[in-house]
């Protein structure tokens, strides 16, 4: 799932850059201008995409290590939209359907796209993710926890999904549970302001019940 609150308060985060011209860069600088081009290069390379496309590993790296608020921004994104490609046309499509299904709440249909995507695609990571939030929307936290253990075993990295399970235990009232996910999450991508928050509710509902 992407990373969104559902917690509400009463319920209770020199470089050559062309043409020979030179600038004077620090570290940090040198590494968010290498991260830009990293993703305006990553994005025209052609390559069957989903979670285990190779162009990951160095969006992750960059995500850590980045500094800067906008870039976070991009390379999430960037990851979010490999992760929802399918290198099956006829997947892509049933996807986009799902997809559009649950933007306007018919969860009936999204539900069995998606479940039509994962037995037709069991590896794709994203259609099971989709069928969590779907889950998770329709108020069914248990199935939509199992649907978030099938996505992890696929893509560990999925900070959707470790965010989706925090947000499920804390519906579930298990809040230990739920800020444990939550920091997962962060640990993976550091830039989650909804998680960070999340956490602050989560942490004095602990305190309360200590």
């Amino acid at each position: 799932m992407r990373s969104f609150i559902i917690i509400s308060s009463n319920k209770t985060a020199e470089c050559i850059v062309g043409h020979g011209l030179k600038i004077q860069v620090n570290e940090m600088n040198l590494i968010q201008i290498t991260a830009s081009l990293l993703i305006t290069v990553l994005a025209s390379i052609s390559v069957n995409a989903d979670q285990n496309d190779p162009r990951l590993d160095k969006l992750f790296f960059n995500l850590t290590v980045n500094s800067d608020l906008k870039l976070s921004y991009q390379l999430t994104n960037e990851i979010w939209r490999i992760w929802s490609i399918h290198n099956k046309k006829e997947i892509n499509i049933l996807f986009s359907n799902a997809g559009k299904a649950m933007y306007k709440q018919d969860y009936e249909t999204a539900l069995k796209s998606y479940n039509e995507i994962v037995v037709l695609a069991p590896n794709f990571a994203e259609g099971w993710n989709k069928l969590a939030t779907v889950y998770f929307l329709m108020g069914d936290y248990s199935a939509s926890l199992a649907n978030i253990e099938e996505t992890l075993k696929l893509e560990p990295r999925h900070f959707g999904a470790l965010s989706g399970r925090g947000q499920c235990y804390f519906e579930l009232q298990k809040f230990q549970f739920a800020l444990d996910a939550f920091e997962e999450a962060l640990a993976v991508n550091p830039w989650l302001y909804d998680v960070y928050k999340n956490i602050q509710i989560v942490k004095k509902l602990l305190n309360q019940q200590a």
